[in-house]
């Protein structure tokens, strides 16, 4: 039997004693997993929950009775004599086992103390929220932290952490990550992209990545996580990874160059990742889906439109600078990965009210998910005359955000051959009335 076959048989079994549905054969089977294997018992006392419900037994007052009420409250049909046996035989062991260990850690181990990481990359407007839940925009390369949510405000923001083992981590865009590494990493994405390299894990501790509508178990490989409110898209370079989606606890192995989609509309099923494109077109008029901006449905006269709202950065200088941003996402979700062609054309229709510069961005990444820059083409006041616009953007005049100057030797020279995560455009310091109706990209 495969490792895969191994773990749904162990489920199997565990979800057939959670219902009172076991078999005096499969309890017998569950009995010696439990006792001879270590991964077993910790996915067995996970699933039923069991330390919670150990505290309301008070089982170092009195082991008997607790076991008794334990066998009382799982809500199932009393089993036969010869099987009520061997349940509070199975319950004595489980909890005779959490007791010895218990003990033993508290008295042989110091407390465990919440590992750092260290912030090995950062740009853009970025917010975190640590200890006590203090409020902190001043992040820094080179920052050890213990835990924490970070944010990233706008559609150029960008953070990577590393762990003491190696693994990184990172968010691009608008997005929202807690995370935390007390022996045992865990994340919880709340909204927005997510990507990690994930050096090898002990067994029984995978990273841990959560999501509104599903849970990734991951030991060891290169990954990318889309999430909004009702779907996640799992997203495996190398390696494998275990999804469980969170509605009806269905599991599936996502193994490398695959992707699954974790909602309740779809069936949870690996799907070998689509072929890239080389040509892209927004289409706004089904809705702010991907998009960080103040969205208006469209009428007859007039196409749906993503206007520009605005974030306010805190600068040392005590003159603070707000951008008016609008943004798109482009190889998002179920989308198939859009590369851009070396000599590719953009071209974006919008409006201003007046004159304005305006930096038109393109945030990119590897074929393996890793952060690839962003590169940005600015044009001046000159080249618009208030009202509706129409620009062509040559892939060849975009140039790496001076931002990312201090990681310049490790990016591409140019966005050429390299994924599209995300299009956007910016107006500083003004209120312009910038917004965006279309954007295309072309060979």
């Amino acid at each position: 039997m495969s490792e895969f076959d191994s773990r749904q048989h162990l489920e199997t079994l565990i979800q057939h004693y959670a219902y009172g549905t076991i078999s005096s054969e499969q309890l017998t089977e569950l009995e010696a997993l439990l006792k001879s294997d270590q991964v077993a018992r910790d996915r067995f006392l996970s699933e039923m929950n069991l330390h919670s419900t150990l505290d309301d037994l008070a089982i170092l007052r009195d082991m008997s009775d607790s076991t008794a009420i334990f066998t009382e409250r799982l809500e199932a049909p009393q089993p036969s004599q010869p099987q009520r046996s061997k349940f509070h035989a199975l319950l004595a062991l489980l909890l005779a086992c959490l007791v010895i260990a218990v003990s033993f850690s508290t008295l042989l181990q110091p407390p465990q103390k919440q590992r750092g990481a260290k912030i090995t990359g950062l740009s853009g407007s970025l917010q975190l929220t640590g200890d006590g839940g203090r409020v902190s925009r001043d992040v820094n390369v080179g920052d050890e932290l213990t835990g924490g949510t970070i944010e990233g405000m706008t559609p150029e923001s960008w953070f990577e952490l590393t762990f003491d083992d190696g693994s990184t981590i990172s968010i691009s865009g608008h997005s929202m990550l807690t995370y935390a590494d007390n022996g045992q990493k865990e994340l919880h994405l709340k909204s927005g992209s997510f990507s990690a390299n994930v050096t090898k894990q002990s067994p029984g501790k995978p990273m841990l990545v959560h999501t509104r509508s599903a849970l990734f178990e991951v030991l060891g490989t290169r990954l990318n996580v889309d999430a909004d409110l009702s779907s996640s898209t799992l997203t495996v370079s190398e390696g494998t990874v275990r999804a469980i989606r969170r509605s009806d606890g269905k599991t599936v192995e996502v193994p490398a160059n695959h992707r699954v989609v974790a909602t309740v509309e779809r069936e949870l099923k690996p799907e070998r990742l689509p072929d890239s494109v080389d040509r892209w077109a927004s289409q706004l008029y089904q809705g702010p889906v991907a998009t960080y901006g103040k969205w208006f449905a469209g009428t007859e006269e007039e196409p749906a439109t993503l206007w520009a709202i605005p974030y306010t950065v805190d600068r040392e200088t005590g003159h603070n600078m707000t951008i008016y941003t609008a943004g798109i996402g482009v190889s998002t979700g179920d989308n198939p990965p859009v590369v851009l062609p070396p000599h590719a054309q953009l071209r974006v229709r919008g409006r201003l009210d007046r004159p304005n510069h305006v930096f038109f961005g393109l945030t990119l990444r590897e074929t393996n998910g890793d952060f690839a820059g962003r590169f940005q083409r600015v044009l001046s006041a000159e080249n618009f005359s208030g009202g509706e616009f129409e620009v062509m953007l040559n892939l060849d005049d975009y140039e790496l955000d001076p931002s990312l100057e201090f990681m310049k030797e490790k990016l591409p020279v140019g966005p050429g051959k390299l994924i599209v995560e995300s299009v956007w455009c910016h107006t500083l310091f003004d209120q312009v009335g910038l917004a965006i109706t279309s954007v295309e990209i072309n060979p």
